[in-house]
């Protein structure tokens, strides 16, 4: 993806408002403070030299975090797995391969790439296990012996599992193609299988299910001999364990939805997409789909609130389901989300005390954003005005309960949701530096698809502890006694506000000529 281009610098200085990248290497954000000028310069100082001098072009993020691509060329990533501090696996969809991506140069961030392993239509899911390396097509998963210290991978694959788009009428050429693969604790391989079509006559086959007995001398294992863990999940493609060990999935809803009784094409903001929670004494229940559908947003007067579960129209015309069976039997979301946003990876975040961080760590994320889910979303193809192209996180209590909605981390900036680089983030996996990586598979423009690359996201210590007043210097600060900018929530949103941006304006101006007068400070 092409590095940031041409806007106005003085944007940050006169909009007040908003947290941005600039056309060079530099990031402002005047706060309305006394001491918004020297927070905006030592946080400028403070960026690492990759975020600054190569920063995502037309990004949008939350206060203290910055974003770059990784300087590799990869074609069409998908899943990504951090195997350090500065390696990274990914499946690459365009090359049907696992590569590598390395640390030549010791600068800290992945810039040489080298293919592992190939295997036929290898599209999606990858999972590092016990010594392994798994990668899935649409209908097997395979297995490569890894040496992790030297990056290296056995060139004979061996078939795990086959036969998974076995729909129960002989096959299932078609379809969602993806195959999510991940172990939990206890060595057992969870494979989600998305629908055939847009509505399916049954679940058969969108489902996850689970092989517990992984015995080599039981391969390859046919695909319908696991066991059942989840039913009625429509396109399960992201899924990550939690710190407390319970699997969570993202879930891609149905299109071209309409019910005469609820406003007649609902289609642009229903079904809802979900955010699920698989507990183990849940397993093998149903979660609703074909024959329901959860509410995002109907018009006032039609709507019973977001998550309100309803039944697919051709099954409630059919007499098949109810909207109170839909709301009684089965299992709902724990967060439902904008339609057609297309969620596709998620990621749980686990922060570690710095002596448990590899050597010169930096940009790790807060400790306050500590078990927060972390989610993809690739954007949408069929509603009037975009949206997704963005990452999210969900701000989670120490039970691993969710306390709201998503809250973007890493957007465009508005007011479009898409990007005209083709950026379409896909997987999350945080490094082994607490640094977020997001893989993005690009978009096809012109007959190529543009804007495939990783990109990483790094949070910043903002230097507050200065002495007010828009003269005082700069003081020396104690980074272990200073506490980070608080992470957004909830509660605290990532932006100021126009309205507290435009108190203190006076002061704001009295100082912006200064600000533009010292910014080649940064540069």
């Amino acid at each position: 993806m092409p590095s940031h281009k041409a806007t106005s610098r003085h944007a940050a200085v006169w909009g007040l408002t908003e947290t941005r990248f600039l056309s060079k290497p530099c990031w402002y954000r005047l706060i309305p403070s006394e001491t918004s000028l020297f927070i905006s310069l030592t946080s400028c100082m403070n960026f690492s030299e990759a975020c600054r001098l190569a920063p995502l072009e037309s990004a949008q993020l939350s206060v203290g975090f910055c974003a770059f691509t990784i300087p590799v060329e990869i074609d069409q990533p998908r899943s990504i797995l951090s195997n350090g501090p500065s390696t990274i696996l990914s499946l690459e969809r365009g090359s049907s391969s696992i590569v590598l991506l390395e640390d030549a140069d010791g600068d800290g961030v992945a810039d040489s790439r080298r293919t592992l392993a190939t295997a036929p239509d290898l599209n999606h899911g990858l999972a590092l296990h016990d010594g392994y390396v798994y990668a899935s097509s649409d209908q097997n998963v395979y297995r490569w012996a890894y040496t992790e210290d030297f990056g290296s991978v056995d060139p004979s694959p061996t078939l795990v599992v086959n036969n998974i788009n076995a729909d129960g009428q002989g096959g299932a050429p078609f379809g969602h193609r993806t195959r999510t693969i991940i172990f939990d604790g206890s060595d057992r391989l969870y494979i989600s299988v998305g629908s055939a079509g847009n509505v399916d006559d049954d679940s058969f086959r969108s489902r996850i299910r689970r092989f517990s007995d992984l015995d080599p001398s039981n391969f390859p294992i046919d695909f319908l001999q696991g066991e059942v863990f989840a039913d009625g999940l429509r396109n399960e493609v992201g899924l990550a364990f939690d710190t407390h060990g319970v699997l969570w999935g993202v879930e891609n809803g149905a299109d071209n939805l309409e019910r005469s009784d609820l406003g007649g094409d609902i289609t642009n903001d229903n079904p809802a997409e979900e955010l699920n929670r698989f507990r183990e004494e849940d397993v093998g229940r149903h979660y609703g789909y074909p024959y329901c559908w959860t509410e995002f947003l109907l018009s006032p007067g039609l709507g019973q609130g977001r998550g309100t579960a309803w039944a697919w129209p051709t099954f409630l015309a059919n007499g098949a389901v109810t909207d109170a069976q839909c709301r009684n039997n089965y299992i709902g979301p724990v967060v439902s989300m904008q339609a057609h946003s297309a969620p596709l990876g998620i990621t749980f975040y686990r922060w570690k005390e710095p002596n448990e961080l590899p050597q010169d760590c930096t940009g790790g994320f807060p400790r306050s954003m500590d078990g927060f889910a972390f989610l993809a979303f690739h954007g949408s193809w069929n509603r009037d005005i975009p949206t997704g192209y963005k990452v999210t996180y969900v701000p989670m209590d120490e039970n691993g309960e969710a306390l709201g909605e998503p809250v973007d981390l890493l957007a465009h900036i508005a007011p479009n949701a898409s990007w005209a680089s083709g950026f379409r983030p896909v997987d999350v996996d945080f490094d082994s530096c607490g640094r977020l990586i997001v893989s993005s598979d690009g978009s096809r423009q012109d007959g190529a698809y543009r804007g495939s690359g990783i990109v990483r996201v790094e949070y910043q210590t903002l230097e507050s502890s200065l002495v007010p007043g828009p003269s005082a210097p700069p003081t020396a600060i104690n980074t272990d006694t200073v506490a980070p900018v608080p992470a957004p929530t909830i509660t605290q949103p990532p932006l100021a506000s126009p309205t507290s941006a435009a108190k203190n304006w006076g002061y704001q101006w009295s100082v912006a000529l200064f600000l533009l007068m010292v910014q080649d400070l940064c540069w």
